[in-house]
């Protein structure tokens, strides 16, 4: 049986999952992360920094969202950047059961690091792309994003 342009796109989405999971993918980008040691780890930060941009406080709870994973493994995960010194863990002013995670100033420069870094890593390999090509890329592929995150929620 032939494959199909489903069978293929779902080939192409899991080769690129591959690839930036490979070991080399994730030293070239984590070798300059200072502290930030782990893929999950990089991760839980960004999951902070993007609840902050929107003006929200960040949980364990947002975090384990985040990166699909269950409460217990993103505390552990936020316990060691924690212990690492790129986050800061106080009780919630309205609910003391609840934990608000903030980034601390050394962990805002360790993720812009790495962010400089994973997009010099990413224009490398569309460098001799024309604008254009990448951009409809980038449009497409969050078209994707949301269509697969909307599928997987109902």
């Amino acid at each position: 049986m032939a494959s199909s342009r489903y069978d293929d796109l779902d080939e192409l989405l899991t080769r690129i999952l591959i690839t930036r999971q490979r070991p080399d993918w994730r030293r070239r980008l984590l070798d300059s992360a200072g502290p930030v040691t782990s893929m999950s780890s990089l991760r839980a930060l960004r999951a902070v920094e993007l609840r902050e941009r929107a003006g929200q406080a960040a949980s364990i709870g947002d975090v384990a969202e985040f990166l699909a994973v269950d409460h217990s493994t993103a505390s552990r995960t936020v316990s060691a950047i924690v212990v690492a010194g790129l986050l800061t863990k106080q009780p919630a002013a309205d609910d003391q059961r609840r934990t608000v995670l903030t980034l601390t100033d050394v962990g805002r420069k360790t993720l812009a690091q790495v962010t400089e870094r994973r997009r010099e890593m990413v224009t490398e390999v569309v460098a001799d792309w024309p604008d254009s090509d990448v951009d409809t890329l980038v449009s497409l592929l969050q078209r994707l994003a949301t269509d697969l995150e909307r599928g997987v929620s109902q």
